[in-house]
């Protein structure tokens, strides 16, 4: 009788949601199979792209035996129905959902793998984020974004840390999504499970209620080294969304669901939904209205005008602001005038499109 020695797990699966990212798919996907820590498999998933996404993909497969293919023959109209049945094919005892038009250092692993194995109780570990843009040119650090965002308190992103999960939900996860994007990430299978997985119907923020759901059950850890690489484009999902009303739902649903379950202080929750609120009123004059989108409005009006009684006059505010920004486009003096703004107060005003200075 011969035996046949079975093949051992791998320890990370990687996952490629892939559509319509032909052009960006080589980068990724090289950036994948030439990570320094090499126990892996790569899963990689199409969402029916109209490219030549699978050509691509299917010429990688028959080059690497660690790739497996998952081809959708139905669209299925969200990326976080394709991270959740990526961690259902998955193997390894950790993932990395690789987003297909991202890229990586060779060692994202070799940084992040340890950091879980050392500490059980961690169940996403992360590294620092370097935003570039379509062409893969770097436009800036992350650690900028955290600069605005949280000023006075982002000097934490400057070093290594592992903290409470609850506590991070509550300080920082209420605020802003703190956590770029999935491929910065490596996270615990089993703590995947153990929530549920992301919401499949959520069109924008379903990564920031799945961080949320999964802090509640354990530690957050971060790595500050530059390991990803995320790119933006001139219109983007997350743009277009923003202007539907319904996104603040998802929002609202996110901070309510840490608010019930973490513990935040009550000055941290009026904060945060004063937060949205602002976002929200920004939206307005760039939606487009029809009876749906009002009927949402005016509900989400009422609800805003709880957490923040001044309401009305930010949205006077809002308007002749909006207005401001069209004359001086049309005038072709913003830059210039944005630029004279932040000299005049430093960090008042965030240009996600400006390269950082070296």
């Amino acid at each position: 009788m011969f035996a046949f020695k079975r093949k051992p797990l791998p320890k990370v699966s990687v996952i490629i949601p892939n559509y319509n990212h032909a052009r960006f798919l080589p980068k990724r996907i090289e950036s994948v199979l030439l990570q320094s820590y090499t126990d892996i498999e790569v899963i990689i998933l199409d969402d029916c792209s109209p490219d030549n996404s699978r050509e691509i993909i299917e010429a990688y497969a028959a080059k690497d035996e660690r790739i497996r293919l998952h081809f959708n023959e139905v669209n299925s109209g969200s990326t976080f129905v394709q991270w959740n049945r990526g961690v259902e094919l998955a193997r390894g005892e950790y993932i990395w959902i690789a987003e297909s038009d991202d890229f990586a250092s060779t060692d994202l692993l070799e940084s992040l793998v340890p950091v879980l194995e050392k500490n059980e109780d961690v169940v996403l570990a992360y590294g620092q984020t370097v935003v570039v843009d379509e062409s893969g040119d770097r436009i800036r650090s992350y650690q900028q974004d955290y600069d605005f965002l949280f000023k006075g308190k982002s000097d934490r992103w400057k070093s290594d840390f592992i903290v409470d999960g609850k506590s991070e939900a509550s300080e920082f996860l209420i605020f802003h999504n703190t956590i770029p994007n999935a491929s910065a990430a490596l996270i615990r299978k089993s703590s995947y499970l153990k929530t549920g997985g992301a919401e499949p119907k959520w069109k924008l923020n379903g990564d920031w209620m799945f961080y949320a759901k999964l802090l509640m059950n354990g530690k957050l850890a971060f790595v500050n080294s530059e390991v990803n690489f995320f790119r933006t484009h001139p219109v983007t999902q997350r743009q277009t969304a923003n202007l539907t009303p319904r996104v603040y739902d998802e929002i609202l649903h996110i901070l309510r669901f840490i608010r019930e379950n973490g513990h935040p202080t009550s000055k941290n929750i009026w904060k945060a939904h004063r937060i949205v609120a602002a976002w929200w009123t920004g939206s307005l004059f760039r939606q487009k209205w029809t009876l749906k989108t009002a009927s949402v409005n005016f509900r989400l009006f009422w609800q805003f005008l709880l957490w923040k009684p001044w309401l009305p006059l930010s949205l006077v505010l809002t308007l002749f602001f909006y207005i401001l920004s069209n004359l001086t486009t049309w005038l072709g003096i913003k830059g210039k005038l944005r630029k004279w703004i932040n000299r005049v107060i430093p960090g008042l005003l965030f240009d996600p499109e400006e390269k950082e200075i070296e």
